[in-house]
């Protein structure tokens, strides 16, 4: 019995957890927005061959677009990790570290919990400390100056740390590839420390980056809420409900999602200019924190009921709704399929400058 006791706390916390905010993408979309951008990476007649043999053994199971789909419209993954293996196992595992580790337990390199990796609330870095909470005009978001490249700075211990963890997790990347350790190998010390695991890990994060909602203090848009006991979690909306949900299947809006989504992969460049990823990261972040008004305007739509009152999501007028964001009008939908082809492009921009960093001849 004592040998299943680990397990069952795992179990216990996962369950006990899984209503609370997952702050990142769905398990399922983090396994589809790095295999998308490895499927890329090989399709691209300008990847090195060494890259595209290391990217065949640490990304089985690649699918077609009509697999990809598919995927997209039927798959069901949930909340502890399954369904995927090598890189995009590695892409789910922040997650499933930051949902089930003590609340004491701290990631050795920056001192905080797991948790605090996946995020940076922009709102702490404003000067005045009475702007220091979302405004829904915006006037609350810092300039990119005002955040400090200093990981000692006491306010990251509540903003987060993305920033930091995005960059760390490219360095250990490069490392790994300069070193030859690109995949899981028998008799390899430590086993699981490899480029494999890196790039899954470099990928969630990269991923995260682009959901609006990990660049604010309101991550669950709360202020559209106002005087609302118990105001719908929203972020669940943006992530991962309409897209992976055994409670409720809005197959009406998935497809509309499915449809968007894979045009965005067409037509979404990376605006982002640096390869530093420390300031990339935060010219992500500063950008996708342009979308919070048009998120919490629809979501206060979409469960407003007839008298007023707060009732269950009405999933079409919520994806529906729209507003401005990067200078356009656009739904929600339109909204959230642009940031995932994002974070698309953004994983295979940075897995590429990560090879060809880790292989460039000193």
């Amino acid at each position: 019995m004592r040998r299943f006791l680990p397990l069952l706390a795992v179990c216990l916390t996962v369950l006990t957890l899984a209503a609370a905010p997952a702050r990142a993408w769905s398990n399922k979309e983090h396994i589809q927005l790095t295999r998308l951008a490895v499927s890329r990476l090989l399709a691209n007649p300008d990847t090195p061959p060494a890259m595209k043999e290391w990217l065949k053994k640490a990304a089985p199971g690649l699918l077609d677009l009509a697999g990809e789909k598919d995927y997209f419209m039927n798959a069901r993954v949930g909340l502890a990790p399954r369904g995927a293996d090598g890189m995009m196992f590695w892409a789910m595992m922040p997650d499933f570290v930051a949902l089930t580790d003590r609340e004491d337990r701290k990631v050795e390199t920056w001192g905080v919990h797991e948790r605090l990796l996946h995020y940076i609330d922009l709102e702490f870095f404003m000067p005045d400390d009475k702007q220091r909470t979302y405004a829904d005009d915006l006037s609350h978001k810092p300039k990119a100056a005002d955040v400090p490249r200093d990981a000692k700075d006491p306010r990251y211990v509540r903003a987060g740390m993305l920033p930091f963890r995005v960059e760390e997790s490219y360095q250990r990347l490069v490392k790994a590839i300069r070193a030859g350790r690109l995949v899981d190998a028998p008799g390899q010390f430590p086993r699981d420390e490899h480029a494999t695991k890196w790039a899954g890990y470099l990928a969630h994060y990269l991923a995260d980056n682009t959901q609006p909602q990990h660049a604010t203090i309101d991550y669950k848009s709360e202020t559209y809420f106002k005087g609302v006991r118990r105001p719908p979690n929203v972020h669940a909306d943006i992530e991962y409900r309409f897209i992976d949900e055994d409670a409720e299947d809005y197959t009406a809006v998935r497809a509309e999602l499915c449809e968007l989504f894979f045009k965005k992969l067409d037509e979404v460049k990376d605006p982002v200019e640096t390869t530093d990823l420390w300031q990339a990261t935060l010219e992500v972040a500063l950008t996708s924190y342009d979308a919070l008004p048009l998120i919490g305007k629809a979501a206060a739509a979409a469960y407003k009921a007839e008298d007023g009152t707060i009732g269950p999501v009405k999933a079409d007028v919520f994806m529906r709704t729209k507003g401005q964001y990067r200078g356009r009008e656009m739904s929600v939908a339109e909204m959230k399929a642009e940031q995932t082809a994002w974070a698309v492009k953004r994983i295979e921009r940075v897995l590429r400058q990560a090879w060809d960093e880790g292989t460039k001849k000193e």
